[in-house]
């Protein structure tokens, strides 16, 4: 099967949070009386760094999206932004320039064209893939289509091991209210957030946010930190949106060394185009 991405008007949304949530929506709670956050979701919404978005297996658009922020198209007020969703990154001057040859001559290097696991917060916003939670007192599972990425969150409170690097670092989980806080280190240093060579390295440190808002939206938030390529901490806003009952993750396939031109920059691939 085929999931459509699709092109829609440009348009803004900044991001939902605990506070904004109405006043009059009960979150459904497991049996410990946290949010029950179960289901398949998929990014809706705060565009992030990957413009496209998803579609319903039969073609029929799901989700809006549009163009970067400040450029044609860009909805107001999108000026500040590297996209809907993500802030303009504020690169250290040795990073910035890494990035812009990477850009420019390594986009084959990106590790998806790879096929190895996104990381975070990238897992978490790869149209057209969905994702799924399952959770329950003591465990917060994430699956994410794309890739056939597992992560499996503890809530016990528990340390961060020693001497554990991996793409998608190491998770671990804990409720602030009906929020479910997720504390994520231990970075391979090898990921990179999109398809324009924005990257982060092993001194990352993540800390997301899933608040539902109502019972098919949760607020996402990412705030991603990493000294030795940011000059300060930036947070990115997605909002998600639960799919279909009837929907399911589907199988995913990806093939080392095809030819996946779209990674390629204009200079390296004209001739394979």
């Amino acid at each position: 099967m085929t999931r459509w991405p699709f092109q829609s008007t440009a348009f803004l949304v900044l991001a939902l949070s605990g506070t904004m949530r109405s006043a009059d929506f009960t979150p459904p709670r497991l049996p410990d009386g946290h949010p029950d956050m179960q289901g398949l979701w998929y990014k809706f919404a705060g565009e992030g760094f990957d413009p496209l978005y998803v579609g319903l297996l039969d073609g029929a658009p799901v989700g809006r999206g549009g163009g970067r922020g400040g450029g044609p198209g860009a909805a107001p007020g999108a000026s500040g932004f590297l996209r809907p969703g993500v802030p303009v990154l504020p690169y250290l001057p040795a990073a910035a320039a890494l990035q812009k040859d990477r850009a420019e001559h390594h986009m084959f290097d990106d590790p998806e064209a790879h096929c190895h696991i996104p990381g975070v917060p990238r897992g978490t916003e790869q149209p057209p893939y969905p994702f799924q939670i399952i959770q329950d007192e003591k465990y917060f599972t994430i699956l994410y289509e794309a890739m056939h990425d597992v992560r499996i969150i503890p809530m016990d409170r528990s340390p961060h091991p020693k001497n554990y690097r991996a793409w998608d670092g190491d998770s671990r989980g804990h409720w602030e209210g009906d929020t479910f806080v997720v504390d994520v280190s231990n970075f391979n240093g090898r990921t990179w957030l999109d398809m324009d060579a924005n990257f982060v390295d092993e001194n990352e440190h993540v800390v997301e946010r899933y608040t539902l808002a109502d019972r098919d939206t949760i607020a996402y938030q990412a705030t991603v930190t990493d000294p030795t390529v940011f000059s300060q901490p930036w947070t990115m806003n997605l909002t998600l949106k639960r799919r279909a009952k009837e929907d399911q993750i589907i199988e995913y396939s990806c093939l080392e060394g095809e030819r996946d031109l779209q990674h390629y920059t204009e200079k390296e691939g004209r001739s394979a185009k």
